[in-house]
């Protein structure tokens, strides 16, 4: 039985193995030394941006604040008397009331006092911010890790990562795309426009689990690397999936699916009629007076029970699918059509 080559919509797939990588991955440390008097989190859950994740004694930073603040009083104290002095020197001066040298050191007192009241002034603001450090916020939205560190702890600067703070929605996929299938997505048109530029909006991306199961949310790609890798001979691609319930966490394989929003047309066969030998594959056609011949052909995507035919046959063309070990090329034949046999 004989079935005819068609043209038919289809959406082209390629399919890669992937891992999932946070987006942001941050390591929280200690700025300032002193100890934790509270843990704000509970390990393992979702925390919104500026959420407290640890406060440290605050006690020695309001002193050293207090105390900046004095010495910004004094210094300002000192800066007023100096520049009243120097004002008075100014105004006597051209009376001949003072020296100039007299004067000299009035200027050089009230550029001390000055330069005295900026340094202070700095005092303060770096103590206002040291002060700050005593709590220790979430920089951006995410899941927390474990942490390292508990109430009583001496931590600072030096102690190393308190915890780990990774973002969850949007999660990246990292994957490799080989040369051969980026030049032969290229070839068949996959994501591509009339200038022949990847068009990354047309591709979609989704996510095949461990389980085999097709998460429900697709993404996009939002980046290709610019250059293939000379030792690996592969481009590696990253995609953004939407992640807002957080079913997927960094560090998962996956398999990458990529499909074109809009379909293509192709020339398809049934996949039954396609057989291989040495010369690789072929199939049998009939030609005008039911004479069987051979066809070799380029073979492509498979889509359900059909599969893509490159080049080897044309729109309209009849092939066997059915009792081919009965027949060989050039024996004539009375073929049936499936269309026929099911009409």
């Amino acid at each position: 039985m004989t079935d005819s080559v068609q043209a038919l919509e289809y959406f082209p797939k390629r399919s890669f193995v992937g891992r999932l990588n946070a987006q942001e991955d941050v390591q929280i440390k200690a700025r300032i030394s002193g100890y934790l008097t509270s843990v704000d989190f509970k390990e393992g859950e979702n925390v919104k941006v500026d959420d407290p994740l640890y406060s440290i004694d605050p006690r020695e930073f309001e002193a050293a604040l207090a105390s900046a603040r004095a010495r910004l009083a004094a210094a300002q104290a000192d800066r007023q008397v100096s520049d009243l002095n120097f004002r008075r020197g100014e105004e006597l001066l051209p009376k001949k009331a003072i020296s100039q040298a007299d004067f000299d050191s009035l200027k050089a007192k009230k550029l001390e006092a000055d330069a005295g009241y900026a340094q202070a002034e700095a005092a303060v603001k770096t103590a206002e911010v040291n002060l700050t450090f005593t709590q220790i916020k979430a920089p951006i939205s995410g899941r927390i890790g474990r942490s390292a560190a508990t109430v009583g702890d001496l931590v600072g600067p030096t102690s190393g990562v308190l915890t780990t703070l990774v973002s969850m929605d949007p999660i990246e996929a990292i994957f490799q795309i080989s040369e051969s299938t980026f030049v032969a997505t290229s070839e068949e048109r996959l994501g591509t426009n009339e200038a022949g530029e990847v068009e990354l909006s047309d591709i979609q991306v989704g996510l095949e689990l461990t389980n085999r199961q097709m998460y429900p949310l697709k993404g996009y790609i939002d980046y290709f690397a610019n250059r293939i890798d000379d030792d690996t001979g592969t481009m590696e691609t990253r995609a953004l999936i939407p992640n807002p319930e957080g079913l997927l966490v960094p560090g998962q394989y996956v398999r990458v699916v990529l499909q074109l929003s809009n379909p293509l047309t192709g020339t398809f066969i049934p996949q039954s009629a396609v057989q291989a030998d040495q010369q690789g594959s072929f199939v049998l056609v009939i030609e005008p007076g039911n004479v069987v011949a051979r066809r070799n052909v380029e073979l492509g995507d498979r889509v359900d029970a059909d599969i893509r035919v490159l080049s080897g046959l044309d729109i309209g063309e009849e092939v066997i699918v059915r009792g081919l070990q009965l027949v060989r090329p050039g024996q004539v034949v009375d073929a049936k059509s499936v269309a026929d046999a099911e009409a």
